[in-house]
């Protein structure tokens, strides 16, 4: 039985990559800070396995340790292991900047120097569309598209695509690797942060959207995609992951169709928008406590990006789930 390794595998895309893994006849490693809470593992371990949890049991160990700790990744990462490194940080806050170079940066430089050195077969490395360029206007984005500090791109993009260099540095030196960009994942998982607030909004009755649009992507899809690459012979490429682009407007309709709830019917105007956020950075300054909104995710979501999936499918005769079908699952799956 081959063991992996698997980094942020007590996150949303961390969770089910771990029990598709199991599902595929895995023993699986799974590396978790000693603080980390396993609550939405245990649900979603709970959608793969149901009450029969000995996958789960039998095949896989959960390892204490920190990415940014090197000589704990050396001493667990094994000679040709397959390494999932889905861990890092997802921040649109300007405060955390230095956390996410930290995380995102140097914890993906530690874990491909110590796949190096260990000789492990091959790393999946998670990256974002975020790191990747955006093409000229009215055109689709692919993995070629270059990236440009100039777009005004969000700290956590920046993070992303210094910490996809450090993967190119690697294949450079002889790494074995393949890096994967998913766009925005949905699915079942908890509601209360990520994309989960999606649908935690639209069973609310939430009233607002915003005109811009983006991609999105089955969780299992983005999995499913991780561990194919992981079995397949590509090496030195990065991959698209990406189901459909859709507006934000026509997202929510769909999520707030799948609860029969009322449809989003006012439109935030980025004049709003900038109100907003100023509104919670005022709130968040005062009582110390996070705004909901920040001025970087404010303007991501008037930006109209479409990106293409063509690569994936060609390389791996790969097929995305739609997803108006994600959305019915996760709705019907509350986390």
């Amino acid at each position: 039985m081959q063991v992996v390794f698997v980094t942020g595998a007590t996150g949303f895309l961390g969770s089910h990559l771990v029990c598709a893994l199991l599902q595929k006849g895995y023993f699986v490693q799974a590396s978790k800070r000693a603080q980390s809470s396993l609550n939405e593992f245990t649900f979603i371990s709970g959608l793969y396995f149901g009450q029969d949890k000995s996958l789960v049991v039998k095949n896989l160990e959960w390892v204490d340790g920190d990415i940014l700790d090197y000589e704990f990744l050396l001493a667990t990462l094994k000679k040709d292991q397959l390494v999932f490194h889905c861990a890092g940080l997802v921040s649109f806050y300007k405060s955390d900047q230095e956390k996410l170079y930290k995380l995102n940066v140097l914890g993906t430089k530690n874990i491909v120097n110590a796949c190096l050195e260990n000789a492990c077969a091959k790393l999946i490395h998670v990256s974002s569309t975020a790191a990747v360029g955006k093409a000229e206007a009215e055109l689709i984005t692919d993995e070629t598209s270059l990236w440009d500090e100039k777009d005004g791109s969000s700290n956590y993009a920046a993070s992303k695509y210094y910490a996809e260099l450090e993967v190119w540095r690697g294949i450079e030196e002889g790494l074995n690797a393949v890096i994967v960009n998913p766009c925005i994942i949905i699915g079942p998982g908890d509601w209360s942060r990520g994309t989960g607030i999606f649908f935690k909004n639209a069973s609310r009755n939430f009233p607002f959207y915003t005109s811009g649009s983006n991609a999105f992507v089955s969780v299992y899809d983005v999995a499913r995609a991780m561990i194919e690459l992981a079995q397949s012979n590509l090496r030195a490429e990065r991959y698209l992951i990406v189901g459909e682009n859709l507006k934000f407007q026509d997202l929510m309709n769909l999520i707030s169709d799948a609860f029969k709830a009322k449809r989003p019917s006012v439109s935030i105007t980025p004049f709003i928008a900038s109100i907003a956020w100023r509104w919670y950075s005022l709130i968040g300054f005062l009582t110390r406590k996070r705004g909901l909104i920040t001025k970087e995710s404010a303007d991501s979501s008037f930006k109209t990006i479409s990106y293409t999936n063509k690569k994936i499918k060609e390389a791996l005769n790969f097929e995305f789930t739609p997803i108006r079908e994600v959305v019915v699952f996760t709705v019907n799956n509350k986390g």
